[in-house]
């Protein structure tokens, strides 16, 4: 196998919430189920959590080049770039799979007397590219394909479809919802009172809890590399005010 060039690897689950951006309100803030049985409120913070193993993964893989004219690099970063499609298709990624996420080429500017001294290319470029699977057990074929092409592995995210991160969000409220019954009955029970209902929901803050790991975790056995990834958890944060009655 040929050498691995797994820059800065990290392995993280991605924070791809762009399903689950800005406030969920369940109940507007402010707005009042009214109870004319209750005398007091009891007001509560919960939070709830639901896990599950990642059903996607995204890498970033880079094609770097240097030289000291530009034309030079982008013949580089052209070579490299299809090089990598080639490995890329015999890992059986398709093109539908992958798309250019960065291309940049720059001129490293150095002061007069360093121009003079140094044998350091003076262009520099990358073309990276971002790779999307379906199944998170082909990233290591995938990160082997990369570094068999003589491209970087910069960062893989393992993460959760639309559907599967609905799932999980909705399992998070239910468990918040939960747990802020739970304290509120027990606040209720040591203050003489009893929750008769809910008065005011405000479920505002949801995120995902990263998992990273180093390039360590990345492991290359003797039929290729391997990652093992942990769980995505998702989290979801309420406030809850309940009216409560005097007993």
């Amino acid at each position: 196998m040929s050498p691995k060039k797994l820059s800065a690897l990290v392995v993280a689950t991605a924070l791809l919430a762009a399903g689950l951006v800005g406030a969920a309100m369940m109940m507007p803030t402010g707005a009042q189920n009214t109870d004319e049985t209750a005398d007091r409120t009891i007001t509560v913070d919960a939070t709830g959590e639901a896990d599950a193993a990642p059903n996607q993964a995204v890498l970033r893989i880079a094609v770097t080049a240097e030289g000291d004219d530009p034309q030079t690099v982008r013949d580089d970063l052209s070579a490299g770039a299809a090089d990598l499609r080639e490995n890329l298709a015999e890992a059986n990624v398709s093109e539908e799979q992958y798309e250019t996420s960065e291309y940049r080429i720059r001129q490293d500017r150095r002061p007069p007397r360093e121009e003079q001294s140094s044998d350091a290319p003076e262009y520099r470029g990358a073309h990276q590219f971002e790779v999307t699977l379906d199944d998170p057990d082909r990233v290591g074929a995938v990160i082997d394909a990369a570094a068999d092409a003589g491209a970087e592995v910069n960062h893989v995210s393992f993460t959760l479809s639309d559907e599967r991160r609905e799932e999980l969000r909705s399992d998070a409220i239910a468990d918040a919802m939960s747990d802020a019954r739970l304290q509120a009955d027990t606040i209720a029970n040591n203050g003489d009172l009893s929750v008769t209902s809910v008065a005011n929901v405000d479920a505002s803050e949801q995120r995902y809890a990263p998992v990273r790991y180093e390039a360590a975790a990345a492991g290359a056995a003797a039929d290729g590399t391997s990652v093992s990834p942990g769980d995505v958890t998702v989290s979801y944060n309420v406030r809850v005010t309940y009216n409560a009655t005097t007993n």
